[in-house]
C-alpha cells in the first residue's frame, strides 16, 4: 500500500495508537514505512526524524534494509534543507549496494544522488554521478532525463560545446531509446531553444521545424507544438524576419497554451507589433492580468481608499503608512483574482477536456454501431414490420397533385425548404435533388413504414444507410452523407431519436 496508494498508508500508519511503545524493529520498520508513505505522497518528510533510528537499528543486520534507511533519511535531510547530509546518506545508499553487487540498485541511488546535485547547480558532481549511471546502465539510451539536466546545467555555466554535445548523445537515440516520447516532447525542445539562445538561429529553427514534423499526427503533443510555434516565432524575430514570426505566431492555438505559455505569448505579440507598427499596445496583457470582469470594482475599491487616505491623512509619517498599506491591500486583491483567473481556467479546461473526450467516445461508438447495422442490412436485408415486408419503391405525394417515385434504398434525405421539400437521392450513379411541394411532416408520416428513415433536425429527414459518418464540428453534431458527402446538422433533440433507432434496428 505504501508504494501504491501512499495516501491511503498514510492514514493507517497515522492511527497507530502511541507509536513511541514501539520498540526494536518494529519501531525501525513502522518509521521507514512512514517516511516512505509520506515520500509517496510528496509530502514534507520533516517529522520522519525517526527514521534515523532505522539507520542506526539496520547497521550490521541488514544490507538491504540499510540502503532502503540510508535513501529515506536522504530524503528527510533534504526536506530539512540540511543538503549535505542528504547527499552523504545517499552515497552511503550508492556504497552499500555497489558492495551488495545491486547494480539497478546503484543505478537508482546514483540516479537520484544526481538529481540532488543538479537541484544545487553542482556541475562537477552531476558530470561524475550522471556518466557513471551512463556507463553502469550500458550506455546513453535509457538515460535522457538525467543526460537532460546534464546539458541544461552545462548550458547555464556558459559551457556551449558541452551541452550541444550532450544534447546530441540524447538525440542519436531520439528514435529507438524507451523514453522516445520524452526526447521528443521535452530534450528536442531545450536543444533547439538552447541553440536560439546561443545564436544559432538556422539550427534551432531547422530544429523546432522537425519536432512540429513529428508532431504533426500526434495530437497529444498539443503543449509541445505550442511551444516550437513560439520558439519559431522569436527565432524569425530576432532574425528580423517579422512577417515569418508573425506567420507562426498565428499558427498558435492559444486555446492549448498553459496560462504562463500564452502571458509569454501575450508579451511576444506586444514587442511584434511594436516592431511592425512602432507602438506598444499594451492593452491584452492589461486585461488579462487584471480581469475586466473586476476592474470597475477594483478602481472603485483603490478610489475609497486614496479618499480615506486622504482625510486620515495628519501629518507625513502617517501618509506614508497608510499609502504603504493601500499598496499591500492592491497587490493582495491583484494576487487574488489573478489566482481566482487561473484557477477558473483551470477547472474550465479539465471541463471541456472532459466532455470533449466524452462526445468523442459516444460518436465513435456510435459510428461502428452505424457500420454493423449498415453492413447487417446490406447482408440480409430485414423487414420492416413483424407482418409483411414494406414495398422498397415508394411514390411520395404532396399539397398538389405532385408526385415523386422512388426507390428508398436510392432515397439520401430530405431538406424543408419553405413550403416545400427538397429530396436527395441516387439516380443512374449521380446525385438528384427534386422539389416537391409539401411539408417535412407530411413526408415523414409516408416514411413511417421505413424505420431507416428518420429526422435529424425539423428540418432534415435522412436515410441510416446513406450515412457516411457522424461527425462533430464547431460544437454541433453533423452527420456526412455517401455519395454527395453533404453535412446534415443533428438537433440536440433530436439525437436521441437517431440513437434510439440504430439501437432499435440492431
Amino acid at each position: 500500500m505504501v508504494t501504491e496508494h501512499a495516501d491511503s498508508a498514510l492514514c493507517i500508519l497515522n492511527n497507530v495508537e502511541d507509536a513511541s511503545r514501539l520498540t526494536g524493529e518494529w519501531k525501525a520498520r513502522y518509521w521507514m514505512a512512514m517516511a516512505e508513505a509520506h515520500k509517496g505522497a510528496y509530502q514534507s518528510m520533516s517529522e520522519d526524524s525517526l527514521v534515523l533510528y532505522a539507520v542506526d537499528y539496520y547497521q550490521d543486520k541488514d544490507s538491504t534494509m540499510l540502503r532502503k534507511a540510508h535513501a529515506l533519511a536522504s530524503s528527510y535531510y533534504w526536506w530539512r534543507d540540511d543538503f549535505d547530509k542528504a547527499k552523504e546518506m545517499m552515497r552511503l545508499s550508492v556504497e552499500e549496494s555497489r558492495r551488495a553487487g545491486d547494480r539497478e540498485g546503484t543505478i537508482s541511488k546514483l540516479t537520484s544522488l544526481a538529481r540532488q546535485v543538479s537541484l544545487q547547480g553542482n556541475l562537477e558532481e552531476l558530470e561524475q554521478y550522471t556518466e557513471e549511471v551512463v556507463r553502469l546502465d550500458g550506455g546513453d539510451k535509457s538515460q535522457a532525463k538525467l543526460l537532460n539536466s546534464l546539458a541544461i546545467e552545462y548550458f547555464y555555466h556558459g559551457k556551449y560545446d558541452e551541452a550541444i554535445a550532450t544534447m546530441e548523445r540524447i538525440v542519436a537515440y531520439r528514435d529507438i531509446a524507451d523514453d522516445s516520447i520524452y526526447i521528443w516532447n521535452d530534450v528536442m525542445l531545450n536543444y533547439a531553444d538552447m541553440l536560439i539562445d546561443m545564436g544559432q538561429l538556422d539550427k534551432g529553427i531547422a530544429m523546432h521545424e522537425t519536432i512540429l514534423k513529428h508532431y504533426q499526427h500526434a495530437e497529444y503533443y498539443d503543449d509541445s507544438k505550442v511551444g516550437s510555434l513560439f520558439s519559431l516565432s522569436h527565432a524569425w524575430l530576432l532574425k528580423g524576419d517579422k512577417q515569418k514570426a508573425r506567420q507562426y505566431l498565428e499558427l498558435i492555438d492559444e486555446e492549448k497554451a498553459t496560462d504562463a505559455t500564452r502571458f509569454c505569448i501575450m508579451a511576444h505579440r506586444m514587442v511584434l507589433n511594436y516592431a511592425t507598427t512602432g507602438r506598444y499596445d499594451m492593452t491584452e496583457l492589461a486585461e488579462y492580468a487584471n480581469n475586466k470582469r473586476d476592474s470597475r470594482e477594483k478602481s472603485q475599491a483603490i478610489a475609497e481608499a486614496k479618499e480615506w487616505s486622504i482625510h486620515a491623512m495628519q501629518d507625513h509619517e502617517l501618509m506614508l503608512t497608510v499609502s504603504r498599506q493601500r499598496q499591500l491591500i492592491f497587490f493582495l486583491t491583484l494576487t487574488l483574482a489573478l489566482g481566482i483567473i487561473i484557477f477558473g481556467l483551470s477547472l474550465l479546461a479539465k471541463k471541456s477536456k472532459r466532455l470533449l473526450t466524452e462526445k468523442e467516445e459516444e460518436l465513435k461508438l456510435l459510428n461502428e454501431q452505424l457500420r454493423s447495422l449498415q453492413k447487417v442490412r446490406k447482408e440480409a436485408p430485414v423487414p420492416t414490420t413483424a407482418q409483411q415486408p414494406t414495398p422498397t419503391h415508394i411514390i411520395l405525394t404532396g399539397s398538389t397533385s405532385d408526385t415523386l417515385s422512388l426507390d428508398i434504398s436510392n432515397l439520401i434525405y430530405i431538406e424543408a425548404v419553405g413550403n416545400y421539400v427538397k429530396v436527395y437521392q441516387l439516380h443512374d450513379g449521380k446525385i438528384r435533388n427534386d422539389m416537391l411541394r409539401a411539408t417535412s411532416k407530411q413526408i415523414e408520416e409516408q416514411l413511417h413504414a421505413y424505420p431507416m428513415m428518420v429526422r435529424c433536425h425539423r428540418a432534415f429527414l435522412i436515410n441510416l444507410e446513406q450515412v457516411e459518418q457522424i461527425i462533430s464540428r464547431a460544437g454541433s453534431t453533423q452527420l456526412v452523407m455517401k455519395h454527395c458527402h453533404d453535412a446534415v446538422p443533428v438537433s440536440r433533440s433530436n439525437m436521441a431519436q437517431i440513437k434510439t433507432a440504430i439501437k432499435n434496428l440492431l
